[in-house]
């Protein structure tokens, strides 16, 4: 068994597409703020941080500090851990949450892995989806080689393929990573596709790496 854990709230039917695009079985999908009551999140909304963390909500969005989100994790990691082959946290931020029991898997590090191929001479555009994050992500993707363009795209934008469309014609990069899980899966292909780039997206290895698991374990 495989455990997912969105910042947010379930049930969160955009992450497991990806889930079964890329045919990863017997998966479970829980919320650091599920039974979350709203009165609470708005408590929550209000609470101070450096960090703040778009978090999907049954009843929208919310931007709440990354402490708060943190120590929910590693509830749920102590919650999970003997009963998961892997746990993945399905947010592009920084964790420090560890187990001893299982697997932890943290997109941002197969993300880094990735960006590692990325060279002095290339031109990269690193997207994230709201503004708060923009010093945080600067520190985030400061070792990445190359000259670097940050970029706010909200990833549940109605027109966010246009979005990043656009700004790719604009800087015309040879890179582009999407940093935010809630970027969809299908938007590598249809950025690859439409311009001369390698793009990278958390959702994409997050399959490939359970897959890679899920061989192992068999």
């Amino acid at each position: 068994m495989f455990t997912l854990i969105t910042i947010g709230q379930t049930p969160r039917e955009d992450l497991m597409k990806a889930i079964n695009i890329g045919g990863v079985q017997d998966v479970q999908l829980v919320g650091a703020l599920d039974g979350v009551s709203n009165d609470e999140i708005n408590m929550l909304k209000k609470t101070p941080g450096e960090e703040k963390l778009y978090v999907v909500l049954k009843n929208g969005t919310a931007n709440i500090n990354h402490d708060i989100i943190e120590h929910r994790v590693g509830m749920l990691i102590t919650q999970y851990e003997d009963s998961s082959d892997a746990i993945v946290l399905l947010c592009m931020s920084e964790f420090t949450c560890t187990s001893d029991q299982t697997t932890i898997i943290y997109p941002i590090k197969e993300l880094h892995e990735k960006a590692g191929d990325i060279k002095n001479h290339d031109t990269t555009i690193i997207f994230i989806p709201i503004k708060e994050q923009l010093k945080s992500a600067e520190l985030k993707w400061g070792s990445v080689k190359g000259d670097k363009t940050f970029v706010v795209v909200h990833p549940k934008s109605e027109s966010v393929l246009d979005e990043l469309n656009n700004e790719i014609m604009l800087h015309r990069p040879n890179y582009v990573i999407l940093d935010c899980y809630g970027y969809e899966y299908e938007l590598v292909d249809k950025i690859e596709s439409n311009h001369k780039c390698t793009c990278y997206n958390a959702q994409h290895l997050v399959v490939k790496k359970l897959r890679d698991l899920t061989i192992v374990t068999k």
